[in-house]
């Protein structure tokens, strides 16, 4: 068999146009079509029938949503090179369809790529905020003999005719009296001049030591206590218990108790066996312990 006598299959055919016509329209959109066409066709027998992908199935391999291969499917459907038979609790059956050399309708049925539900609803949105930014209200104007066509901006205010005052408390053509408080005369304690602060405090009626730089305290080192003797109850009484500290501090060590491995602390004046070694050795035969 030639060449020229080869019989190519349906589905590899079918891939092939659609291959031609995503070279010939060169669209983002008609590209990812193409695309899941290609993987629905390869689920097809060598006639172009029995194709029965899932929705997810198609969806894993082409890298997109679900809703994307229902779009794409309805591409496909409107250009005239697929059928789609639903079936009831199971995934759609496609046949395909060779386009037999015409050139297929693009623009017709693309739409239904581009115009998806987020793009509508956000051109509506845009389009809406745009309407309300360049429409003006009605209640902007009002009807005044003063303007060219029968109204002015509302933000213009109409008062009759008297002259607005000139003092600032007075607002939309109403004059007022300014109140008292809205002057208020200076007060003569406020300095006129900065006062250097340095050395002593700005205010004359405080009695307050001057500032003078001091050295800084070293870690561990005793600040010197140059204020004069404490006097009163509780400097008598800080110096009643230092001397109680001085003397706890000047007694003799307790003596210990004097018995094989016993060694406790005695009270104070004691000598010898503590208790617990003094009626260990009377009530205990010694000489049976031995033997």
């Amino acid at each position: 068999m030639s060449n020229d006598d080869r019989v190519q299959w349906v589905s590899t055919a079918w891939i092939n146009a659609l291959r031609d016509e995503a070279l010939r329209v060169q669209m983002p959109e008609v590209a990812r079509v193409v695309g899941i066409g290609v993987w629905i066709a390869t689920y097809a027998d060598k006639d172009g029938s029995n194709s029965f992908p899932s929705r997810q199935t198609l969806a894993t391999l082409a890298g997109c949503s679900q809703e994307t291969v229902t779009r794409a499917v309805k591409v496909l459907i409107g250009v005239g090179v697929l059928i789609r038979k639903r079936r009831p609790n199971a995934s759609a059956v496609y046949q395909l369809l060779m386009p037999l050399g015409r050139r297929l309708d693009w623009a017709a049925h693309i739409h239904h790529m581009t115009e998806t539900r987020q793009r509508k609803a956000y051109a509506k949105k845009k389009a809406a905020g745009f309407a309300e930014d360049r429409t003006a209200s009605t209640d902007a104007f009002r009807n005044t003999p003063d303007s060219d066509d029968g109204r002015v901006p509302d933000s213009v205010r109409v008062g009759g005719s008297e002259h607005p005052a000139d003092t600032p408390d007075s607002v939309h053509g109403r004059p007022r009296t300014a109140s008292v408080d809205a002057f208020r005369t200076a007060s003569t304690d406020a300095p006129t001049s900065p006062t250097p602060t340095s050395g002593r405090d700005p205010h004359t009626d405080h009695t307050l030591a001057a500032v003078e730089p001091q050295p800084p305290v070293r870690a561990r080192e005793a600040a010197k206590d140059d204020s004069s003797p404490e006097q009163g109850p509780a400097a008598a009484a800080r110096a009643a218990a230092r001397a109680a500290l001085a003397a706890v501090r000047d007694r003799e060590p307790l003596a210990r108790c004097t018995g094989p491995d016993c060694g406790m602390p005695l009270p104070y004046g004691a000598t010898g066996l503590c208790q617990g070694c003094t009626d260990y050795l009377a009530t205990t035969d010694h000489g049976r312990h031995s033997a």
